[in-house]
């Protein structure tokens, strides 16, 4: 798993760290498909920094609206777990 993240970040993905899961994303993927922000506007939010708060929504909700972005620039890495996406 510590593999696993470190590989993200050298392909240029930033970490926004919660305590369930850990937030991925890259700017240079991103198709501004804006699905993050319409479907959970409490943990992806562009009028604050850090603009995405992994722990502002429940677990599976963040899980589930990374799973909606078409363009892999979100992922995630759920603590205490061996599940990676």
């Amino acid at each position: 798993m510590e593999e696993d993240t470190k590989d993200l970040l050298q392909r240029g993905y930033k970490k926004y760290t919660g305590h369930e899961v850990d937030v991925y994303f890259h700017t240079g993927k991103c198709t501004h498909a804006a699905n993050c922000l319409k479907y959970l506007p409490s943990t992806f939010n562009m009028n604050r920094k850090p603009w995405i708060l992994p722990d502002a929504a429940l677990r599976e909700d963040v899980k589930r609206v990374i799973a909606t972005c078409p363009s892999e620039a979100l992922l995630y890495v759920e603590k205490n777990d061996s599940f990676f996406v």
